[in-house]
């Protein structure tokens, strides 16, 4: 305690002081200690070899926030040393990437220069990373089955042909051009929406669970395929994660997976329609069914071609058979109509003779009874006309004046009806059967 508070007064170089740090790290956890925490940010340096991450600490049931972190550097040479001890283990491939959760012995130190604290690895427990993955596969399998999601996707039904494929992979890898390549020479139009993702490392599940839900809601996607090329097993950790399976299992869509691992069977494929080892096994799957398709077409078209020419080859009969019956038919209408337009006309022109001879003697009789009454009227006309003649010949003015009757004028040869027609001293005349006698008025009344 002394030493300590002796070298608080005095002033330390920056150097001096992270050497101390480093010193003090060393007497307090020894030369190394076991380190649990998930990878995050794993780098590669190309040119040295060494390995750079961060070891995090992420509370439960959490994907995304931590609550502690540690820089974190294997070094080549504890790396080769590393990879042997695994392979002599059995261990073949083991694989460090984003997101995996491991087990890892350490030495504490404090890089001097930058005054970082981290931590130098030097092994990597394998057991305990396997069992990690297989606890979380357990836990996923386990949360799937409580919610009924574990045959949720196989209940859809893969589109016929299945020509719209909307693709999870990263663009231009093994993977994808293997897939591509087998459905370019099958010939057929097949249509792919291709989502670019990250298939390995910390990104994985965010990715692919983010390109479900878009493909999920393209009208043009009838079918979704996830494919990655092969890897160890620690690669397929993402695929056993809850969120990943979960987006598979409710997808409104068939989805097929390709994950390139011939030994596990990981949870994505374990709720998807239909599972594959390898990205080529996708392709060829929905090739065939392609396949399928068109071979049923071309038995359909065969089949129809050749009940076509059956059905073709009966109608053509009916028709033939009906038209020479049709004529038989037509010929027997055709005399009957014959025979009945004769009778008929026969029948007409007797009861049109007999018709107009009864109209000849009904006019003849009207002819007579109309020349009798006419002569009949006649004879009254002429009789009538005789009496009206005898009549106006007894008015004509001289038989008047025969009957004693006489006509007066005035001096203007007018008959005098009034005695206003004439005045004192006129002169008039008054016309009797046999001459005229002309007198002077000398008074009227």
């Amino acid at each position: 305690m002394v030493s300590v508070m002796a070298m608080a007064v005095n002033c330390f170089r920056v150097s001096q002081l992270n050497e101390l740090a480093q010193d003090a790290l060393k007497s307090f956890f020894g030369p190394e200690v076991w380190v649990v925490g998930e990878i995050q940010g794993l780098k590669v340096h190309t040119k040295s070899g060494h390995i750079y991450f961060d070891l995090v600490e992420k509370p439960s049931g959490t994907t995304e926030q931590y609550v502690a972190k540690v820089n974190c550097a294997f070094f080549k040479g504890s790396l080769l040393t590393w990879r042997r001890t695994l392979q002599a283990q059995g261990f073949d491939r083991f694989d460090l990437v984003s997101g995996l959760e491991i087990k890892a012995r350490a030495r504490v130190d404090l890089y001097v220069k930058e005054g970082r604290y981290q931590l130098i690895i030097s092994e990597i427990d394998p057991s305990y990373t396997l069992g990690a993955i297989e606890r979380k596969r357990a836990q996923t399998i386990e949360s799937l089955r409580n919610a009924g999601l574990m045959n949720t996707n196989k209940g859809h039904s893969i589109a016929s042909p299945p020509l719209n494929i909307g693709l999870i992979t990263s663009y231009a890898s093994a993977a994808y051009n293997d897939f591509i390549s087998i459905l370019k020479k099958s010939g057929y139009a097949f249509r792919i929406t291709l989502c670019d993702t990250y298939m390995q490392g910390g990104r994985t599940i965010r990715e692919v669970v983010r390109a479900l839900h878009t493909l999920e809601k393209d009208p043009a996607v009838d079918t979704i395929a996830i494919i990655r090329g092969g890897g160890a097993r620690t690669d397929l950790f993402s695929f056993d994660d809850l969120a990943v399976c979960k987006a598979i299992a409710l997808s409104s869509k068939p989805v097929l997976t390709g994950i390139g691992h011939e030994i596990d069977l990981s949870v994505a494929d374990m709720v998807a329609h239909t599972h594959f080892v390898t990205p080529t096994d996708v392709a060829v799957s929905l090739v065939e069914k392609t396949d399928a398709v068109w071979m049923f077409l071309e038995e359909v078209q065969e089949a129809l071609g050749e009940t076509s020419l059956r059905v073709l080859a009966d109608i053509q009969r009916m028709v033939s058979s009906l038209g020479t019956n049709l004529v038989h038919v037509t010929k027997r209408w055709i005399d009957t109509a014959g025979y009945r337009l004769q009778t008929t006309g026969h029948i007409l022109y007797r009861l049109s003779m007999e018709r107009l001879s009864h109209q000849r003697g009904q006019l003849l009789r009207l002819q007579s009874a109309l020349h009798q009454c006419t002569l009949g009227i006649l004879g009254d006309q002429r009789e009538q006309l005789l009496a009206l003649e005898s009549f106006f010949s007894l008015m004509r003015p001289s038989e008047i004046l025969k009957r004693g009757y006489s006509i007066t004028l005035n001096s203007l040869r007018q008959p005098i009806t009034d005695t206003s027609a004439v005045g004192i001293q006129e002169t008039i005349t008054t016309l009797v059967h046999k001459g005229k006698i002309l007198s002077s008025v000398t008074g009227k009344e």
